[in-house]
């Protein structure tokens, strides 16, 4: 039995092995290692010129049509020369979800810049009273006409100061309970009643609490159907 990789899969970890000795220069890794963003833009835009912030994604889509072994092996040759990874990671957990369930309007606007590298997004999930339990959302979202008001606070958002978008878990249903009642939206991180803290780990990462106060969201930025969050959540997660 021959455990030897094929051509192909070579040429890859070649060809990423290049791109990493030329784009995680000594200035990207010096300043990961100071912030612990988790992200650096130049390296982000790198990658997406060349289809790799969405790799799985056809050419047509601005991916680069690799398959999950190939994909692999070009992350890996990134990371070990200290190239920030989690940035493209987190926001492909996102647009995959945009990808399957958001409207033809929103995958419009969303998509070509993840694939390019100029969109980032985080991850609004967790709570503090909530820790691993993505269910126990108490983050309210209120529907007024064309838009959402959203009032709640999430824990261990990675790189929300960076980031472009939240893709926010909301209670739309203030009756429900666990996985019911539950909308998911992608709210601009400009947007006015938006707080972030920072808070450190015990190693050099940064992740943050982030305050949502009567933040309006349009409706054109919902994400799947009212109250249909799990069904968003599964198709991120089953794109992962």
């Amino acid at each position: 039995m021959d455990f030897s990789a094929p051509p192909r899969l070579k040429h890859i970890q070649a060809e990423a092995e290049a791109f990493a000795a030329e784009h995680v220069t000594a200035e990207i890794v010096k300043e990961e290692l100071r912030t612990g963003d988790g992200v650096s833009r130049p390296l982000l835009q790198a990658m997406g010129a060349k289809g790799w912030v969405a790799p799985l994604w056809p050419e047509e889509e601005g991916g680069a049509g690799l398959d999950p072994f190939e994909t692999a092996v070009m992350l890996a040759a990134i990371r070990a020369l200290g190239g920030p990874t989690v940035g493209p990671g987190t926001t492909m957990l996102s647009a995959n979800a945009i990808r399957a369930l958001g409207s033809p309007a929103l995958q419009a606007r969303i998509l070509p810049g993840v694939a390019a590298g100029e969109t980032l997004i985080c991850l609004g999930y967790t709570e503090p009273e909530g820790g691993s339990d993505v269910f126990a959302c108490s983050t309210r979202s209120l529907r007024d006409g064309d838009e959402w008001i959203v009032n709640g606070q999430k824990m261990f958002t990675t790189f929300a100061h960076r980031a472009d978008y939240c893709f926010l878990l909301t209670r739309s249903d203030p009756e429900s309970r666990g996985p019911r009642g539950l909308t998911m939206f992608l709210v601009p991180m400009d947007t006015p009643g938006i707080e972030i803290q920072a808070v450190r780990t015990m190693g050099y990462e940064r992740t943050n609490i982030v305050f949502y106060n009567d933040v309006r969201v349009s409706d054109e930025l919902r994400v799947g159907e009212p109250e249909q969050g799990l069904h968003v959540m599964r198709a991120a997660l089953e794109a992962e």
